[in-house]
């Protein structure tokens, strides 16, 4: 067991001078350059950038170029008309047109279609903010709680160290002849207790940087780091006015939400445009090249029979060369439009639009009640958790003092095994306790400044 947990040390010795190290502002930079989630809502942004433009709107006409090629055989097999020639007709023609489509008024849909536009946008960029916030937040305490598990694995591998030394001390008495076989036993089930706890401990910190490394988005997922950030004590002191004035006006989750309510507003505008005219403007130029040809027509064919006979004959029309023909079309034609009765859709478009205007201000109102509630509450969190953190620095100075003090008791005999093992025990539990009080009361203080906007302010 001892060469095992030796082993142990010895790997996690060479992984140690083998790691890179890792401070907390090099874990937000990489989060935010790398975050799969916020790489995501960048693309979101960059499509609501394009899409936020006049011609989105329908300020612009539509050009459109139509190019139609025709081809047609008539085969007059029998006429009636005189005039009319028979025999097969070979037609071909080409038509280019240009068409010009604008809409010069429809309530004022345009305008109102782009302050939508600007307002999607700006909800898209909310959204991002919001994951970012998020991200920084989950950054931020993946990254404390690996350097919390760490410590934590560092005060194990003191309590594994003392418990392998008490366990050698024994084993000398023994030798000597001054130790019991019950006190033996009693050393070497708390080195095999000590030793477990470690190895599970070393299982959590592998968990909990596994987990900094997928917010990260590392390849590799089980790199180590040298964590050269170590868990700070916060100690600022807040007030409730002040929390709540930061809180709405910088809140992104608020501010996301205030865009939205705008839309619904912008919405209700949309909808009362339809009940306005259009002016609708259709123009355009179209060119017709067409040729005929006559050549297999009775004329075309009594033209052949003369010329056979008389090469030098002159023919006008000559029917046996193709006709052909160039004929150009300008248009502009205006359409005036408006809806006199469609079964009420556009009265009930614009009170369900109405609605949900109210509907969004109360969504509005929740929210500020509830991130009220949450900071209030976040608040209290803090200022219990900074007590709780001194009172558990005070238990751990005092544990340790006893330990260091119990420590030279047992070893002139004045205390027994049971009882310096209670005290080792006393002491490493409240390590771990004022770690876990430090780990809180950071928590609280990442989520204050979520809730506050502190997180964007500070670190993007």
């Amino acid at each position: 067991m001892k060469k095992l947990i030796f082993s142990l040390g010895i790997l996690c010795l060479f992984q140690a001078n083998s790691q890179d190290q890792l401070s907390l502002s090099d874990a937000i930079q990489t989060g935010l350059q790398r975050n799969y989630g916020i790489l995501i809502e960048k693309g979101n942004v960059e499509v609501a950038q394009n899409n936020n433009n006049w011609g989105e709107a329908g300020r612009w006409p539509t050009i459109t170029l139509n190019v139609n090629q025709n081809n047609s055989i008539t085969d007059n097999v029998k006429v009636a008309n005189p005039f009319s020639l028979q025999g097969q007709i070979q037609s071909n023609s080409v038509v280019p047109a240009v068409n010009l489509n604008w809409t010069i008024f429809d309530g004022f849909r345009a305008n109102i279609s782009k302050r939508r536009l600007d307002q999607l946008q700006a909800e898209t960029q909310g959204n991002a903010s919001i994951v970012i916030a998020n991200t920084l937040q989950s950054v931020i305490l993946g990254y404390y709680l690996a350097v919390l598990e760490s410590e934590r694995l560092e005060e194990f591998e003191k309590q594994l160290s003392l418990s392998r030394d008490k366990y050698d001390y024994m084993k000398i008495k023994s030798d000597l002849g001054s130790a019991v076989t019950t006190e033996i036993l009693l050393e070497e089930g708390n080195y095999l207790t000590d030793s477990i706890n470690y190895i599970n401990q070393q299982l959590a910190f592998r968990n909990a940087v596994r987990d900094l490394n997928v917010l990260l988005a590392e390849d590799d997922i089980s790199k180590i780091y040298l964590f050269t950030d170590s868990l700070n004590i916060p100690d600022e002191t807040y007030t409730a006015e002040t929390l709540r004035s930061r809180m709405f006006t910088e809140n992104v989750d608020l501010k996301k939400q205030y865009i939205t309510q705008s839309i619904l507003g912008t919405a209700t505008t949309l909808s009362r445009a339809s009940q306005y005219p259009s002016l609708i403007v259709n123009a355009g130029f179209s060119e017709n090249r067409g040729r005929n040809d006559l050549s297999r027509t009775s004329a075309g064919r009594s033209q052949q029979d003369s010329l056979s006979r008389n090469p030098n004959a002159v023919f006008i029309p000559n029917f046996n060369d193709p006709l052909s023909s160039v004929t150009d079309t300008y248009f502009a034609n205006f359409t005036l439009s408006f809806t006199l009765f469609n079964g009420g859709k556009i009265k009930r478009a614009i009170k369900n639009a109405i609605v949900n205007e109210r509907v969004g201000e109360l969504r509005v109102d929740q929210l500020e009640n509830s991130l009220d509630r949450d900071l209030l509450s976040a608040l209290d969190r803090y200022n219990i958790r900074r007590q709780l953190y001194g009172i558990n620095a005070r238990r751990e100075a005092a544990a340790k003092t006893n330990l260091d003090l119990s420590e030279e008791k047992f070893k002139n005999g004045s205390i027994n095994s049971f009882d310096f093992r209670d005290v080792q025990n006393n002491y490493l539990s409240s390590s771990i306790l004022k770690l876990q009080a430090t780990y809180n009361l950071v928590n609280s203080k990442i989520e204050l400044m979520r809730l506050t906007g502190g997180l964007i302010r500070e670190y993007q």
